[in-house]
């Protein structure tokens, strides 16, 4: 049998010292890099003016865990839910045949943006809806909506006279069915 074939690396002391200055080189070349990166973001968000301390606060909130909500949230939604379906049979029972298509023009965390949002639309004589969240909705979302229109065609007229009287894009306004 033949001998086993070894093949081996020799290097010589000087070249593991040219070695491991390039290793540490290119370490101190990654470093500085990173440094730069987290000097430009710091700036950007410098002139963005979000302060840090409210990025800080974000973090805190999407960390905590989901508070669970009081029974009397779900009443207040289903109240909700209720006026607005009086409001469609009311609606049916003047003649026409019950509404079912609105135009959502806004969705809002917060209970009073929605509310002030849908106060600008009642002073241009519209008259807005302010919906509670859904049991669904994992981030509660109040919507704030137009109309009850018995076909989708009139919604869909009612939605172009609106983004051409609001000069919003097409993609602001979109129907929702009942």
């Amino acid at each position: 049998m033949k001998s086993r074939d070894y093949r081996e690396i020799q290097l010589a002391s000087s070249h593991l010292v040219f070695i491991f200055i390039g290793i540490l080189i290119l370490g101190v070349v990654i470093f500085l890099l990173g440094v730069s990166v987290g000097k430009k973001q710091a700036q950007i968000i410098r002139d963005s003016g979000i302060s840090s301390d409210a990025k800080i606060e974000e973090v805190k909130e999407k960390a905590l865990p989901p508070i669970k909500e009081p029974e009397d949230t779900i009443s207040k939604e289903l109240a909700s839910h209720q006026k607005i379906k009086e409001e469609t049979q009311k609606k049916a029972s003047e003649g026409e045949e019950g509404n079912l298509y609105y135009i959502q023009v806004g969705a809002f965390k917060n209970k009073n943006a929605a509310e002030s949002f849908a106060e600008k639309f009642k002073k241009k004589g519209y008259s807005p809806l302010v919906l509670d969240p859904f049991l669904s909705d994992r981030n509660p979302v109040y919507r704030v909506r137009l109309g009850g229109f018995p076909t989708r065609k009139q919604a869909e007229d009612f939605r172009q006279k609106l983004i051409q009287s609001e000069k919003k894009k097409k993609s602001d306004y979109f129907i929702v069915s009942k």
